[in-house]
């Protein structure tokens, strides 16, 4: 609980000190800008391979009940269910 107390205070001096920051006279070449487009772009593709199955399953509803059990008597029975 202590944390809870601490984080509202140490976010208030961070926003300081980015607000009263002075101008830093250095240099950054054109692959620094392409660097943070690569270290974006990966950070994307690992997010979307860690919820690979939870995207699976947002476009790949499973059917009904009903529908599966029509489906599996139609395999039972031994009629081709992809026939019109």
């Amino acid at each position: 609980m202590k944390l809870l107390r601490i984080l509202p205070l140490v976010l208030i001096f961070m926003g300081a000190l980015l607000l009263f920051e002075r101008p830093a006279f250095a240099y950054a070449d054109p692959g620094t800008g392409l660097l943070a487009l690569q270290a974006a772009g990966s950070a994307l593709i690992a997010a979307g391979w860690y919820l690979r199955r939870k995207i699976y399953t947002l476009f790949h509803r499973a059917k009904p009940a009903a529908d599966n059990q029509e489906e599996a008597a139609r395999v039972v029975n031994g009629e081709d269910s992809h026939s019109s």
